[in-house]
């Protein structure tokens, strides 16, 4: 008798919990909707929409994983890094931003990346921070990472003037180590004299000042790479 009187306190302390629970979602659910304008679509997001729409990026983002294995030649890809602990840390880390990325063309960066992942010509490079970088740029910064305005002489060549959103987005890129800033002086005057150079430089310095010069890093040029479709096609 006292053991079954044990197991229906226990039942009932189940019981007790799941009827406060209950309560308190209720609760919580009612206030929700009393929020004014965005009440109702925080309880559809609640009610499964949010789970719906990230199974939907995550759809996108194998889609585009498996487009990019098809269109690859076999040879070229090592088999074995799909069963290995670094791929299966590259796929967590992404799938983390699944719920807050819902753009897609980063979504399709996403599949990209774990598809190139597994490319010989990628084996002995540092993956993972790779996809760590990733997650932390938006597609806005990858755009600027890409522009030609980075690229071969034109930095050196051509005085570039950017808006501000432009060089925020260049700061970032020059702290993830993804694009080298330079600083052009004007070139100091060789008169013979100190203070005649002095003064003709400190002249040219107040005309001319100071300007910032960016360019693509080698690690930006493998990043890009690392995170862009391939472009090859199998041909039978």
């Amino acid at each position: 008798m006292p053991k079954k009187r044990n197991e229906i306190s226990k039942a009932i302390d189940v019981y007790k919990k799941a009827a406060s629970v209950s309560v308190s979602e209720i609760a919580l659910r009612t206030t929700v909707a009393a929020i004014p304008y965005a009440g109702g679509s925080i309880l559809e997001l609640w009610g499964g929409i949010a789970q719906r729409r990230t199974q939907e990026r995550l759809n996108a983002v194998f889609e585009e994983m498996k487009q990019q294995l098809d269109e690859t030649a076999v040879e070229k890809i090592n088999r074995a890094f799909f069963d290995s602990e670094e791929f299966q840390t590259l796929l967590y880390l992404l799938l983390e931003k699944l719920h807050v990325t819902h753009d897609h063309t980063k979504l399709k960066m996403f599949g990209d990346v774990l598809a190139n992942s597994g490319r010989i010509e990628f084996q002995a490079d540092d993956k993972e921070s790779y996809v760590r970088v990733l997650r932390d740029l938006s597609v806005v910064d990858v755009e600027t990472l890409n522009h030609d305005n980075l690229k071969g002489w034109t930095p050196a060549i051509r005085k570039i003037e950017y808006s501000p959103d432009v060089l925020s987005s260049l700061s970032r890129l020059v702290g993830f180590g993804l694009v080298n800033e330079k600083f052009h002086n004007p070139s100091m005057p060789t008169t013979g004299s100190n203070r005649l150079d002095g003064q003709i430089y400190l002249k040219d310095l107040l005309a001319s000042p100071m300007r910032r010069a960016f360019h693509l890093a080698p690690f930006g040029e493998r990043f890009l790479k690392f995170i862009s479709a391939q472009d090859e096609k199998l041909r039978s």
